[in-house]
């Protein structure tokens, strides 16, 4: 139902839109790079996080963040730096250290 919705939206707008079934001969080309891209996150959290499930979705947005910035190696460290300095408190921040963050600054 999504996708009739979806392609009704892309045809008005004069985008093409297509969908591979699983089960359709072709799939595995169609698939392919979305196959190396799971299987890539998947390694990223296993070597880095050890399979720690706790905080899913915060490894997921860093794994995002480090592949939309893979063409930036030689810039990446001073473009993480600036995003920190810039970034709002960390959501998992608790309130007593954020309180000590605040003393340290003044």
């Amino acid at each position: 139902m999504v996708t009739q919705v979806t392609g009704y939206v892309l045809k008005d707008l004069g985008l093409a839109h297509w969908f591979t079934l699983s089960k359709d001969e072709q799939a595995h080309v169609t698939f392919k790079w979305l196959n190396i891209l799971i299987g890539n996150c998947k390694k990223f959290i296993d070597g880095t996080y050890h399979g720690r499930e706790e905080h899913k979705q915060l490894y997921l947005e860093e794994f995002a963040y480090r592949f939309n910035r893979r063409h930036f190696e030689m810039s990446l460290v001073e473009r993480l730096l600036n995003t920190c300095v810039f970034a709002s408190p960390h959501p998992l921040l608790r309130e007593s250290d954020s309180k000590m963050a605040l003393a340290y600054e003044t």
